[in-house]
């Protein structure tokens, strides 16, 4: 059935299926977690009136509350005194942007900022092995302390935090979870490490960056964005465990090859984009791959690429 015969109702149960999909992962973890209903409610009531803001507000008008009810349904008291939550929580949040940024403990945004600091790693000639032919991230001492003009893993660090953060934090924390191993006093990156393995912080960081840029590429491209985004994936069923073992590995080594190189291109094409100093480097970015695999007792499929 073509999207342009489907009525307005029609179409939103479309959607609502979609969407029931989608929640039930995100229910299952959140029991794991001991979040029950009423707080996921009140997170729903806070969302709703925020993004029904964002949609309805322009330059010229400042919606009502009493249309955002109408819109959302939330309750008008409930509108009003979320919205001024909102607002205060924006002063603060800004107000305490640039102690939260500048702390010495990389803690508070380990995550985004070991993302920046891998991709440099992996994507910076100064800090690859230029003899080897695939140009892996090289082994870097802590501090060419000989002062010989060799990169090293202060260098690194401060090339993207700009001096804000120490590199010993960094390093620190960087083992606890895994990222790098030490060895004959040379610092090596798990090449492995576009998310850390260990750290519920980190994983969760990564977890809600994704997920919400997928969902809203999934969104667009229901919504009749154009071009649409690129949204596909292999699926097959009644496998052996030993074959989704092969897959997985393959897809891994796949994974690994285009993160990588994409990677690679987006960090010299940014810093093209920086150089020449005009408006219209605001664009980000994301590419995101996953596989799953779990025992399907009734087959819905044989086999697609979607």
């Amino acid at each position: 059935m073509a999207e342009k015969d489907l009525n307005s109702q029609q179409a939103s149960s479309l959607v609502f299926a979609a969407i029931s999909k989608t929640l039930k992962p995100l229910v299952r973890l959140l029991l794991h977690y001991g979040i029950g209903y009423p707080q996921l409610i009140a997170l729903l009531k806070r969302l709703y009136v925020g993004a029904a803001e964002e949609e309805l507000n322009t330059a010229e008008k400042r919606v009502s509350d009493s249309r955002i009810t109408l819109l959302t349904g939330v309750h008008r008291k409930d509108v009003a005194r979320l919205r001024r939550e909102y607002a205060e929580n924006q002063q603060e949040a800004v107000e305490g942007f640039s102690q939260e940024s500048s702390a010495d403990n990389p803690n508070n945004n380990t995550a985004s900022l070991g993302a920046r600091l891998v991709a440099e790693w992996m994507a910076n000639p100064r800090f690859l092995q230029q003899e080897r032919e695939d140009n892996p991230p090289a082994p870097l001492p802590f501090r060419d302390s000989e002062s010989r003009g060799h990169a090293d893993f202060c260098e690194l660090v401060e090339t993207v935090c700009r001096k804000d953060i120490r590199p010993r934090s960094v390093l620190d924390e960087w083992l606890r979870l895994g990222i790098v191993s030490v060895s004959d006093d040379m610092i090596s990156l798990n090449t492995e490490a576009f998310a850390p393995k260990a750290g519920l912080a980190e994983k969760a960081y990564f977890f809600g960056r994704n997920i919400q840029d997928h969902v809203e590429a999934g969104a667009n491209n229901l919504r009749g964005s154009a071009p649409p985004f690129y949204d596909r994936s292999v699926f097959y069923d009644q496998l052996s465990q030993d074959s989704v073992e092969e897959l997985r590995a393959l897809s891994a080594l796949g994974a690994s090859a285009l993160l990588t190189r994409v990677n690679a291109r987006a960090h010299s094409l940014q810093r093209k984009d920086i150089a020449k100093k005009t408006n219209s480097a605001q664009f980000r970015f994301n590419l995101g791959i996953f596989n799953y695999s779990t025992a399907h007792p009734q087959p819905e499929e044989t086999s697609c690429e979607e």
